[in-house]
């Protein structure tokens, strides 16, 4: 079995959302995985047993086009997505504002940033 990713870029969520549509395509899901460059939000739709994927790559605070115009059931992913990676979709047919999902810290799948250790040095003699 094949799987092929088409890479797009940022502007062109919402086109590819509605060609999906127009084609005949359901919304399968919305993934956001973190990559070492950023992340990845992948959408998948499917048509006869055959899906399509379509890929954006990203970094933290860019906003996300969303395909609720196209898929009125999208809010969902979106949703999710926002409150667990901290990604704004750009008109969402639903928008729960960051309670869609209740977590104990905001972001919880979002990137920390690597700050270097701290590290105290002891002068063993002075002490002495």
């Amino acid at each position: 079995m094949n799987m092929e990713i088409n890479m797009i870029n940022v502007p062109d969520v919402p086109n590819i959302g509605a060609k999906m549509k127009s084609g005949g395509y359901r919304l399968v899901v919305i993934t956001c995985t973190p990559v070492s460059e950023g992340y990845v939000v992948t959408y998948s739709f499917d048509k006869d047993y055959k899906l399509q994927h379509y890929r954006i790559s990203v970094q933290d605070g860019v906003k996300i086009p969303s395909i609720g115009p196209s898929y009125g059931g999208a809010f969902v992913y979106e949703n999710e997505i926002h409150d667990l990676y901290g990604f704004t979709f750009e008109g969402m047919t639903l928008d729960f504002k960051g309670t869609f999902i209740k977590t104990s810290i905001p972001y919880p799948f979002k990137k920390k940033e690597q700050t270097a250790p701290t590290v105290t040095v002891v002068n063993k003699e002075a002490k002495e």
